[in-house]
């Protein structure tokens, strides 16, 4: 035989014994794969899969991993898709990091109780299927749905609680509790992704609103006047009640903040605050101090709902319409009083005499500070007439010495002496315009107390085409305008 003969008869035999060996049969799947194992004694099992068309095994892990955290999610009874599991206070999130960590065999998990009893996985030309089993010890994983569970619950408790609260105060007549309630619902709705949120802020804002749109401040009684450095003759009252009409029940105990108006020492008028209570009536009453100014006036009553006020900075921007809402509800929680704040000056004689004096102090010859000053008097109906007295007492401001004369002079028929003098500064030209500056210092003594009733300097500035005009009328405005009107208004 020669040696071409035997190698291909050699190949031929290796052929055939080729073909003569069975190829393997394929590994049978694990029952599991079709078949979720029952719970046992220990632990209860979960098996999820997932394939990725491309072969990539490690997507289809992690996808398997997602499917495998849903089923233990809704095992547990927390109804939430895989995108959300982050919104309970980062609880499920850092749960399901912990799973997909056993999972993918990445890093050390601290999942108590859960592992990874087998994996199977599937090539089908480039189609890749995983298939996971997981083993979770059930005495663990109810530790989990229990926390869990607690979370979420107290998601719902952020608002079912206030809630409660609110509608169990609204019943026993705790009205201010129950809006306070009420709203610490709605700033819990309003930054939650519990199940209808937006339902349940609405629903608590109309229920606080109702309450507020029930509470009333009525009319008891109020002075129309009183009279400047003069005690109130009664005090302002009002009755704060709760419910429809005037004879809907009051409300004891709350307390309620009082706004009227006081006279700085710069003259300028500012509002006080203080704090007042309703009686077992309902009944708020308040006698501000004695006025120290003359003419319009305001007293209001508000409800403190400061508490209930903050709470609604903590509401979202979105929700802005339901915050205005309640706020002006807020608002109307109140009562205000006009009334007039008089003098009795322009009741009382009074002698006037001021002097003009020049830039060095002597006196003038004329009369034009004076002059404006009892014009101002007379057009306001004061019970005044032209006094004069030595200058020499008046420019000194010597009060002893003028109060002497004055009442030597006139003591039978006054009982008031206003005096004091005005200068202007050296005018300066400003372009085509002269400006000059004019100050007045007055004063009024009564004559039976020899008290000074009032003191005070003004100043006016007054531009003019020429110097003399500029003097003139700096000397009329600084009596007529700045000294007469803050007389008249301090004058008791």
């Amino acid at each position: 035989m020669t040696n071409s003969l035997r190698l291909t008869l050699m190949a031929a035999a290796g052929i055939f014994a080729v073909s003569c060996v069975s190829a393997p049969e394929p590994a049978k799947a694990p029952g599991w794969t079709l078949t979720t194992p029952a719970p046992d004694a220990a632990n209860t099992y979960f098996v999820a899969s997932s394939s990725d068309s491309k072969g990539d095994t490690a997507l289809a892990t992690e996808d398997a991993a997602i499917s495998l955290i849903s089923q233990i999610t809704r095992y547990m009874g927390v109804d939430i898709s895989v995108a959300t599991t982050g919104e309970a206070k980062g609880t499920l999130d850092s749960y399901t990091a912990e799973v997909t960590s056993v999972v993918k065999q990445t890093g050390t998990s601290k999942l108590s109780g859960f592992t990874i009893k087998d994996r199977y996985v599937v090539k089908d030309g480039s189609l890749v299927t995983v298939y996971i089993l997981a083993q979770y010890a059930t005495a663990d994983l109810n530790k989990e749905k229990a926390r869990i569970a607690a979370v979420f619950k107290e998601k719902e408790d952020a608002v079912a609680k206030p809630e409660a609260a609110g509608d169990a105060a609204a019943s026993s007549g705790r009205v201010f509790d129950a809006i306070k309630s009420y709203v610490e619902a709605v700033v819990a709705a309003s930054g939650s992704n519990i199940d209808n949120a937006d339902i349940k802020l609405e629903r608590n804002v109309n229920k606080a609103r109702t309450l507020l749109g029930r509470l009333q401040f009525l009319r008891v009684d109020a002075p129309t006047a009183a009279g400047l450095g003069k005690t109130y003759d009664k005090p302002f009252q009002a009755r704060l009640s709760f419910g429809e009409g005037t004879t809907a029940p009051g409300i004891p105990g709350a307390e309620v903040y009082v706004t009227y108006q006081r006279r700085q020492t710069s003259g300028r008028v500012v509002s006080r605050t203080e704090r007042a209570m309703t009686d077992q009536k309902g009944i708020v009453s308040f006698a501000p101090p004695p006025p120290d100014f003359v003419g319009k006036a305001t007293l209001s009553f508000s409800l403190n709902l400061d508490s209930t006020r903050e709470l609604l900075d903590k509401i979202p921007a979105r929700f802005e319409g339901f915050v205005a809402a309640i706020g002006d509800d807020l608002a109307r929680r109140s009562i205000s009083f006009e009334y007039t704040i008089t003098s009795a000056a322009k009741t009382v004689s009074t002698g006037v005499y001021i002097v003009d004096l020049n830039e060095d102090g002597t006196p003038l010859t004329t009369a034009v500070a004076q002059g404006g000053l009892f014009t101002t008097l007379m057009k306001e109906k004061f019970k005044a007439g032209l006094a004069p007295i030595d200058q020499a007492f008046v420019i000194a401001l010597d009060d002893a010495a003028v109060l002497k004369a004055a009442k030597s002079q006139y003591g039978s028929s006054l009982a008031r002496f206003i005096y004091g003098y005005a200068r202007v500064d050296k005018p300066v030209k400003d372009g085509s315009m002269w400006q000059a500056t004019a100050r007045m210092t007055v004063r009024c003594v009564d004559f039976a107390t020899g008290q000074i009733l009032y003191s005070s300097e003004k100043s006016t500035i007054v531009v003019a085409t020429d110097e003399a005009s500029a003097r003139r009328a700096a000397l009329t405005q600084v009596g007529a305008d700045a000294a007469a009107k803050d007389l008249m208004a301090n004058l008791p």
